[in-house]
């Protein structure tokens, strides 16, 4: 564990992340919604694509304080850490590489929603902490009659190991995730993970608060209850499980710096389902213990 900070109240820079997530990209009515778009807050960064049917895109920013910061001292005293976060998630009707200006144009916009949450980070001891997290928030289709509340709430668990230079860890979740929407029924789910993170120093020990580390995890999330997907055609697809192979780096002390974005680490990870109806590459900036 880190030292606790000394200022009580810390504004974490925004990052501003393209999710190509679980979100619908078009405004239209939830019949129509590959994977319903009040979960895109939820789902993580990426491209994701359902049974080669349809593209999705949603392009997020989320600001964090750190109230304070968890602690392990070797006294065995402990410090609680607390962060607050305010996702901000914006669904778009397409988004082209060569023209990402365009992609932000007032008339491209399919969704917002702002879902606040909360995380609390309890070391056990030096080598295990515990994470609970909730959130609860609202959005909106912008050329659309339907709205929804979006809530979920779990826990994390993380448990670190050493070999050498390779430091390594075994991290669990159990999380509830649903919607309230006005236009429809509610849906919920349980979405509950197992996966191993890996971190590795490249460089000199000389330069080690310069050092770039690569981190490479993988990991394996089942949803109980299933998550549904409608297809353009109509027909209803249940996607049970999902894998995530990824690979990052990030540097020793301090974060990555992209002109006015900070960023704990940058990556790339291949999602996919066991049945092959899911698909799609996400973007990596932070552990899968912080996300």
């Amino acid at each position: 564990m880190t030292k606790p900070r000394r200022n009580l109240l810390k504004l974490l820079p925004c990052s501003a992340c393209m999710i190509l997530a679980f979100a619908t990209a078009q405004a239209q009515e939830m019949t129509d919604n590959a994977v319903h778009w009040a979960y895109s807050s939820y789902f993580g960064t990426g491209w994701y694509q359902v049974s080669d049917d349809r593209d999705v895109f949603v392009l997020r920013m989320t600001p964090r304080w750190e109230l304070r910061e968890a602690d392990f001292a070797e006294d065995g005293a402990r410090t609680v850490g607390i962060e607050f976060r305010f996702p901000i998630t914006v669904g778009l009707d397409r988004f082209i590489l060569d023209d990402i200006p365009g992609a932000l144009q007032p008339d491209n916009l399919a969704s917002i929603s702002v879902t606040p949450g909360i995380d609390i980070t309890v070391p056990i001891n030096e080598r295990w902490a515990l994470r609970p997290f909730a959130s609860v928030g609202w959005g909106t289709l912008v050329n659309g009659s339907e709205s929804a509340w979006t809530y979920w709430a779990g826990i994390k668990s993380k448990y670190t190991f050493q070999k050498g230079k390779l430091n390594w860890a075994l991290v669990n979740s159990v999380a509830y995730v649903g919607y309230n929407s006005s236009n429809g029924p509610s849906e919920e789910f349980w979405p509950l993970m197992a996966g191993l993170e890996f971190d590795y120093p490249l460089g000199n020990d000389e330069a080690r608060d310069e050092n770039l580390f690569l981190t490479w995890h993988g990991m394996y999330t089942t949803f109980e209850d299933d998550l549904d997907a409608t297809l353009g055609d109509g027909a209803t697809r249940a996607i049970t499980d999902q894998w995530e192979f990824g690979v990052s780096l990030r540097r020793a002390e301090k974060r990555i710096k992209i002109w006015f974005l900070s960023f704990d680490r940058l990556g790339l990870a291949y999602r996919f389902s066991s049945s092959g109806d899911l698909k799609g590459i996400s973007f990596i900036f932070r552990s899968v213990f912080e996300r």
